[in-house]
Formats: structure tokens, C-alpha cells, sequence
């Protein structure tokens, strides 16, 4: 043996002992539990233990386009009410108000909880994120601090007060379908992953917000990809296409489980906004135009929000200033996780943060949109791109994705720790590119930055402009918009921006204060992560408190129709109380006072060709686009006249042909349509069209159109009308799902209905035989009636909800049978052996 062989081995460093070392697996479970569940409570006092609640904007919005359903159930002894006749002249209620009918989890259990909401989906998020991250080989506070970031992003607390509930709660599914794919991808414990992703699955896509689930896609194709490399490398393909097969299963049970939700969503999506028009280009059809996808698209240096949440100014108002059109706050990151991130990246051995490093970075390129040139080859490439919106949406994959890497960051500061010194020095460098991060912002913002957006000073010149009667070029006009922007705009912003690239700094010095302690045995590992934990929440939650909305919180005991009901207008009281006609329908209204296309509170009163969706009818976008507003008065009187629109409301005085003044009260005016047609009619004359165009321009006023007399449909030849004077049409009744009607001619005739086209579902019988809908006047329906005396029903039965009702209760009926014998399984495990004694 050589002299060499003879040294003894250095001893590794060890951190100083604490709580932590001597604490059970069981109690640091508990412990973090407890701190995760009190966070919230932090955050959310007010409204999960206090005397307030949140009623954000779209919040109302849907409750208020929802009453007439809730009425129809109500009044029909809880009869399911499919089609909605309050807004947009009328579309599937499935696409309002998601009933959720199949019982699942969410509403036997969760919906009982909403009096302490936000509490539910924050408790779902933070308890799935830790579950994971433990099954990922996390320490226990190690996944707290990882909960902490994935849960608490500021764009949490934006979605709340803006009363984007669907969407949180699709988030707070996210963590446990990873669980689920990560038992199955990476454990022995297949069957419990199998469980546990097709529940997870079903509760996801019965959230109903499919955005957030596509977007979550990108992260999991990736894990696949990644795994199913793994396992071809160690030759084990057979292994991976079992487990491939048991993810498949369970994502088809999952869908089967929703069948109810997403074919009736399948089934109107060609028809929607989503589906394209078709009256488009056919470049442009087949989805969402690029402006109108594209329209809230990231800067790319505003990005940097991630780290310093005021940099462009925070939220909508005088400060900020960035490349949206508006905002309610930046995706913050939070800059104790960006440390870790860095860290994480650079020292963790783990392969598979560049997996997360790249699913992180793709989604930032998409959240660019038309900043990032690629982008558009994506939405016209990428199957369900170009179907939604709101590119800056991408940064919830980026905050998921790179909190995961700082928990890397984290784990790597523990194994550095045994090398002492040596492996303190290992950290210099991710610190300081944080550190330098922020210098170069601190520098660079103050020398480089414009503090202004592109549009402002001339929104300001024209503000200025119309106030003193002059033209938006006048010089002093110029002057005075410069003036404002530089005096008042730009001190603030520079302050903001300074103020948070400071505070970063401070929390980057901290944090790292903090492992230099660790490093030198002046705190133990428990110590260490309860500080990180402690400096985590406070950088987040701070920072998430800004964007708290707190003009969406009311009192506890408000009702959400009471608070509808005070943003009524007089006009809308009035049309809402005169609205009913004598032959047992309600006429439509046209509020004009109040933004009609993105507002639903007048629906809540009376039936509208307005209202507030994001996938409305195609049809009946088309006609806002291009059809309404036209004509020499600057509307299309005929259009309004088939639409059966009694009454229009303004904040001025309109003076329209056909109209009358009938309400004028606190400014608000109601004008009366003297020619308003009725629900059903007869035309003299049936005109061809041969396209969906065609059709379109025929109803424009330049063309003649008059509704009483011709009927224009599309692509039939053999439709026989003889005038008849005598024909005669009788409602005997109206419902959302079913309408009968007494007719009587002498000769063939065709009647038109004022109800909006849609091909699925629903079916018309005259005397008991099917006969067909036309589409008719490009958005209405249109029969056939041969002459004598008939009856005419019409019902809307889509299959989608009565075969897809019988399909998702069989499959979540499946999953919960899997899951009552593998809790047997698990029980009979455990359970004592009897010793047999003879």
C-alpha cells in the first residue's frame, strides 16, 4: 500500500443540525400541509373568512346571460334548458352555462365549498403541486416552496378579480394529472397513475376552459417524448408501449367521462367564431382571424416582468405602457425563484430540466405572437393554434415549467453544501447572472427605455383634440399631449420600474445571504428551507396583492342577480317590463347605450342581438361585422326589422325612420320599431343563393332587400311559393327547446322564423313528419308548408347531450369502480394476518 493510499478521505461538510433532521417523514408532511393551507387564507382573508366575496366582471357577465336558463329550468320542473334565447339572437346554452349534469367531484363536493372561494381550487392547486413535486423525490419543504410558485404567480390573483373562475380552476387540475402521468410514466404504481390521471383528466376537461388545457399539452407531449426516449435508450419499448397504452386509456376515459361537454363543443365549434365564417376569404376561414388571436401579444422585453413585475407599469391605468393593448398585471415568476431557476439550470445534474427549460422557453416565444415572426407560421401550422386567443396566456406554461427547474435550484444547494466552501463557490455564477440581470435592468431601463407606448401620445392628441374642438395635429395640441406624457406618465413609470428592479435586487441578496449562512453551518437545512419558504411567499403574495381587484369585492350577503340588477339601465328596466308580445314570445331588444356586442347585463332582462362571449355564432358575427351597421342611415333597418327587434336603446337621441320615442328618463332614450316583423311570417317570393356570400349581400340595404316579401336561401332549386293573402300562422308555444305553431294555407308557401340557424339538433315535424330547415336571410330559418291546415313543431334534442349523458356516465362510472378495487386492494394489503393455532 502507497503512502498516497494512506491519506485519509476528507471529510464531507455538514450543515448545521436543526428541527429537520430529527422530525418524522409524517410530520414534515404535515407541517407543509399546514403551511400551504394557510397561505391562501393569507392572501384571501377578506372573502375566505371574512365578510366579502368576489363578483368580477366576467362573473356577472355569465350570471347574467345565464338567467333566462336558470328561469327556464325553474319554470319547466328542472327540465335542462339547451338552447339560450337571451343573447346574440339566440345560441346553445351549453355554450353560456356548462350544467355539468354527470356527477363528479366537482360539483358533489367542490361546489358545496364555493361560499369560501377562492379557498377550494387554491387548496386543489397547492395540494396537487406538492403531491407532485414529492413524487418527483422533492423533500417536503422543498415542494411547499415549489407549491408556493406555481400557485401564487400573479396572474392567480388577476384571473380572480377579473372573474375568470372556469380558468383557475382548469389550472388547479394541471398538478394532478402530472402526478397521475408521473405514477404511470415513473413508478410501479401504474394503476393508481391510471386512476388517478383519467379522474384527473375528467375533472380537467369538465372545468370547461379548453385553453388552459391546450396550452398544458405542450408540457406533457414533452414529457412523453422525453420518457419514451428514456426507455428506448435502456431498450425497454415493449414497457413503454404498455404504459403508453394505459396513458391512452385513461385520457380516452377522461374524454368519454366529458362526452356530454365536448361533443355538444365539438359539435358547435365549426359553427362558432372559432370555426371561422363563411363569408371569409378562404385563407382566413377555419379559425380566428391572426389580428384578433394575436391581439394581446407579449412584448418581448416585457418579459422581463417575469422578474420585475412593474417594469412596463403593472396593470391597465396611466402607468402601463407595454405592447398590449391593456393589462391587469404582468406573469410574475418572482425573483427568489428566478435565483433558484438559475441555479438549478446550471448545477443540477438532472437531464430533465432542459426538457422544462424548453417547454418554458417555447411558450414564451408563443406568448411574443406577432412580435415572434415564427408565430405565424404556427398558427397556421399547429392543429388548435389558431382556436384561441390572448398569446401572453402562454406565460402560465413558462411560470409551471421554470418553478420546477428552481426546485432544482434548491436540491442543488443541498448536495453543494457537503463540498463546503468549495461548492459555495460553485453558486457565484448563477448569482451573479441574477445579479447582473438586474443591474443591466436597473441601467438599462433608466438609459434605454422610452417609458412610452407606441399608440398613447396620439390617443392623448386625440383626447386633447376633441375636448378643445381642434384638429389631433395642431401643433399645441402636440404640445400638450408631449407635455402630459413627460411630466406625468414618465416619472411614474421610471419610479415604478426603479423602485421594483431595487426590490428584486434586495430579495436576490437575501435569498443568497441566506445559503451563505447555510454554507457556513450558521443554519440548518429546516431552517434554510422555511426562511426560502418564508421569503418565497412574501415576494409572491406582496406582489400578488397589488392585483387583487378589490372593486370585485361585495359583501358576503349581496346576491349576484341584486348586483345585475343595480347595473340595469332605466332603458333596460323599461324594455325588460314591454318586451312580451301577445302571442307568447318576448320581442328582442338592441341596447346601442352600452358597448352591446361585450356586455350581457341588458340579456339578464330581455332577450338581444347583444351580449358577452368569446365564441359566439359565426353567423351572427358576420352580420355585426359587416351586415348591421350599413346603409345610408348607418344601419340596416330591414336586418333589424327580421331580427323581430322591438325596441332600441341609446344614450341619444336617435332619430331612425320606423322608430318612435317611447321612454326618456336620466338621458337613457327607447325607440319603438313601428315596422318590426313578427316572430313567424310568410314571403311572397323565394330568391336562390349560390354561396354563403351570395346570401350575405343579398340582405344588404344597397340591394333592395325587403324581408316581408322575398326569402333568401341558400343552394335549394325546387321551393314552390304562391302568394296567398289568407295564410295564416299561430304560435301556440314558445320555449327555449320547443315551438309549436297552428298554420293554414291555400297554396304552397314558405314561412320564415326569426330564430338563428343552427343545424345540430334541431329537428322540425309538420303533422308529425320531419321536414327541413333552411337557412334563410343568411342567419334565420325557413320552411316549406304545403298548403292545408298544419302543425308545426320544432325541438331541439342534439345527440350530443342525450347519447353523450349516457356515455359519460358509464365512464365515470369505470373510473370509480377501478378506484373502489384498488382501494380494496390497497386495504387487504395492509390488513393483519390470523396466526392459526392448533
Amino acid at each position: 500500500m502507497t503512502k498516497r493510499d494512506k491519506k485519509p478521505r476528507k471529510k464531507e461538510f455538514q450543515p448545521k443540525q436543526d428541527f429537520l433532521d430529527g422530525m418524522s417523514s409524517k410530520k414534515q408532511h404535515i407541517l407543509a400541509l399546514l403551511i400551504l393551507f394557510v397561505l391562501p387564507v393569507i392572501l384571501h382573508f377578506p372573502t375566505i373568512l371574512g365578510d366579502q366575496q368576489f363578483m368580477g366582471h366576467d362573473t356577472i357577465q355569465w350570471r347574467a346571460s345565464a338567467e333566462s336558463l336558470f328561469e327556464y329550468r325553474e319554470q319547466l320542473d328542472g327540465e335542462e334548458p339547451l338552447w339560450s334565447t337571451h343573447m346574440f339572437g339566440g345560441m346553445p346554452a351549453y355554450t353560456v352555462h356548462n350544467t355539468k349534469s354527470v356527477p363528479h367531484l366537482d360539483n358533489m363536493i367542490f361546489d358545496q365549498l364555493r361560499v369560501i372561494w377562492p379557498a377550494i381550487p387554491y387548496w386543489v392547486l397547492l395540494g396537487g403541486a406538492y403531491f407532485l413535486f414529492v413524487l418527483m423525490g422533492f423533500r417536503p419543504l422543498i415542494a411547499v416552496f415549489g407549491a408556493i410558485l406555481v400557485a401564487f404567480t400573479t396572474y392567480i390573483p388577476i384571473i380572480i378579480g377579473a372573474g375568470h373562475n372556469i380558468k383557475f380552476i382548469a389550472y388547479s387540475y394541471i398538478p394532478w394529472m402530472l402526478a397521475g402521468y408521473w405514477l404511470l410514466a415513473r413508478s410501479d404504481k401504474k394503476w393508481w397513475g391510471f386512476f388517478l390521471f383519467a379522474v384527473a383528466c375528467t375533472l380537467e376537461f369538465r372545468a370547461g376552459h379548453p385553453q388552459v388545457t391546450y396550452y398544458f399539452i405542450y408540457l406533457f407531449a414533452g414529457l412523453f417524448l422525453y420518457d419514451g426516449w428514456q426507455y428506448y435508450k435502456d431498450q425497454k419499448l415493449k414497457d413503454w408501449g404498455g404504459i403508453t397504452a394505459l396513458i391512452s386509456g385513461a385520457v380516452i376515459l377522461g374524454l368519454l367521462g366529458t362526452a356530454e361537454q365536448y361533443w355538444r363543443l365539438m359539435e358547435y365549434s365549426p359553427h362558432s367564431i372559432r370555426g371561422g365564417s363563411a363569408i371569409a376569404d378562404a385563407a382566413e376561414s377555419g379559425g380566428l382571424s391572426l389580428d384578433y388571436a394575436f391581439s394581446w401579444s407579449q412584448g418581448i422585453l416585457e418579459t422581463l416582468t417575469l422578474i420585475v413585475p412593474n417594469l412596463f407599469g403593472g396593470d391597465s391605468g396611466l402607468a402601463y405602457w407595454g405592447e398590449k393593448p391593456g393589462t391587469s398585471g404582468p406573469h410574475y415568476l418572482g425573483a427568489i425563484a428566478f435565483l433558484f431557476f438559475l441555479i438549478g439550470l446550471i448545477r443540477n445534474s438532472r437531464k430533465i430540466r432542459f426538457l422544462f427549460l424548453g417547454v418554458g422557453t417555447l411558450t414564451i416565444t408563443f406568448s411574443w405572437g406577432y412580435h415572434f415572426p415564427l408565430n405565424e407560421l404556427w398558427f397556421n401550422l399547429l392543429p388548435g393554434y389558431d382556436k384561441f386567443r390572448t398569446p401572453e396566456m402562454w406565460l402560465i406554461v413558462t411560470v409551471f415549467t421554470f418553478s420546477m427547474i428552481s426546485l432544482l435550484g434548491i436540491e442543488s444547494c443541498l448536495n453543494l453544501v457537503k463540498q463546503g466552501k468549495k461548492g459555495l463557490k460553485k453558486l457565484y455564477l448563477p448569482a451573479g447572472i441574477a445579479a447582473g440581470t438586474g443591474i443591466l435592468i436597473l441601467i438599462g431601463s433608466a438609459t434605454f427605455f422610452s417609458f412610452e407606448s407606441d399608440r398613447e401620445r396620439q390617443q392623448i392628441a386625440q383626447q386633447i383634440a376633441m375636448q378643445n374642438d381642434l384638429s389631433p395635429d395642431n401643433r399645441q395640441v402636440q404640445q400638450r399631449a408631449n407635455q402630459i406624457i413627460e411630466t406625468r406618465f414618465k416619472p411614474e413609470r421610471r419610479e415604478l420600474a426603479r423602485n421594483d428592479t431595487l426590490r428584486y435586487l434586495f430579495l436576490i441578496g437575501i435569498a443568497f445571504a441566506i445559503i451563505v449562512f447555510y454554507f457556513q453551518a450558521k443554519m440548518g437545512t429546516g431552517f434554510l428551507l422555511l426562511s426560502l419558504i418564508l421569503l418565497a411567499a412574501v415576494d409572491l403574495l406582496t406582489v400578488g396583492n397589488r392585483y387583487i381587484n378589490e372593486s370585485a369585492m361585495v359583501d358576503r350577503d349581496l346576491e349576484l342577480t341584486q348586483v345585475i340588477e343595480g347595473q340595469l339601465s332605466p332603458a333596460d328596466r323599461f324594455i325588460g317590463e314591454n318586451a312580451a308580445s301577445p302571442q307568447g314570445y318576448t320581442y328582442r331588444g338592441f341596447p346601442l347605450d352600452d358597448n352591446p356586442f361585450n356586455n350581457a347585463v341588458p340579456s339578464y332582462a330581455y332577450p338581444s342581438i347583444g351580449g358577452y362571449s368569446g365564441a359566439k355564432l359565426s353567423l351572427i358575427q358576420d352580420v355585426i361585422d359587416e351586415g348591421l351597421f350599413t346603409g345610408q342611415i348607418g344601419i340596416n333597418m330591414e336586418m333589424l326589422n327580421m331580427l323581430n327587434i322591438r325596441y332600441m336603446s341609446a344614450q341619444r337621441e336617435l332619430p331612425l325612420p320606423g322608430f318612435q320615442e317611447v321612454f326618456n328618463q336620466d338621458n337613457y332614450f327607447v325607440y319603438e320599431n313601428q315596422e318590426v316583423l313578427p316572430k313567424a311570417w310568410f314571403v311572397d317570393r323565394v330568391e336562390l343563393a349560390e354561396s354563403p356570400r351570395d346570401a350575405f349581400n343579398r340582405i344588404l340595404p344597397d340591394q333592395g332587400f325587403d324581408p316581408r316579401e322575398v326569402a333568401v336561401v341558400e343552394w335549394f332549386s325546387d321551393i314552390e311559393v304562391i302568394e296567398d293573402p289568407e295564410a295564416e300562422v299561430e304560435i301556440l308555444s314558445y320555449t327555449a327547446r320547443n315551438m309549436d305553431f297552428r298554420i293554414s294555407r291555400s297554396e304552397p308557401g314558405f314561412l320564415v322564423l326569426s330564430e338563428i340557424y343552427y343545424p345540430p339538433g334541431w329537428e322540425a315535424q309538420l303533422n308529425g313528419e320531419e321536414i327541413a330547415i333552411h337557412k334563410t336571410n343568411y342567419l334565420l330559418r325557413g320552411f316549406e308548408i304545403p298548403p292545408g291546415e298544419h302543425t308545426l313543431a320544432l325541438s331541439f334534442n342534439p345527440n350530443s347531450h342525450i347519447i353523450g349523458s349516457q356515455i359519460s356516465w358509464a365512464a365515470n362510472l369505470v373510473q370509480w369502480l377501478i378506484g373502489i378495487g384498488l382501494l380494496i386492494g390497497y386495504i387487504r394489503r395492509f390488513k393483519p394476518v390470523k396466526n392459526d393455532e392448533t
